[in-house]
């Protein structure tokens, strides 16, 4: 009787365990432009995510403004201050590179898909990605020890 209890409560343990690591497998989205623009039709939908995608670009550049100022204003030798905006330069140029090959690739995965659903999905991952990356440069920069 001791040994199957012993064998129940490792086959529990064992099980919240699992189940622990299951969900920590798995992705954390921190921005849904499409799950905000859910609530709309189909054409709507595809409205909403323009706007964000447009909201999201402006937003993006004011970060990256920010982030070059910061910089700019960094209490740090002046090789490195040059150093740093020409990488934030590389960086930018990098991300949108990358943005577009990740939003063309989330667009394939769409398949066939009818009516808008591609650019649905290439307007969504625009705006979640230009949102991570002022959230990033944000939070890169915003400690930088001003003059």
């Amino acid at each position: 009787m001791r040994t199957l209890d012993g064998i129940v409560r490792a086959a529990l343990i064992a099980s919240a365990l699992l189940a622990v690591q299951a969900r920590a497998a798995e992705p954390v989205r921190l921005f849904d432009a499409a799950e905000e623009c859910s609530e709309f039709s189909q054409a709507g939908m595809r409205e909403c995510l323009a706007k964000k995608a447009i909201d999201s670009a402006a937003s993006l550049k004011k970060a990256e403004a920010r982030a070059a100022d910061a910089i700019s204003r960094w209490d740090e030798d002046a090789n490195y201050i040059k150093a740093a905006q020409a990488k934030l330069r590389e960086s930018g140029a990098a991300f949108a590179r990358y943005r577009q090959a990740q939003c063309a690739f989330a667009t394939s995965l769409a398949g066939g898909g009818a009516g808008n659903s591609h650019e649905i999905s290439r307007l969504a991952c625009v705006a979640d990605m230009n949102a991570q990356r002022a959230m990033e440069l944000f939070r890169e920069t915003d400690t930088l020890a001003p003059k």
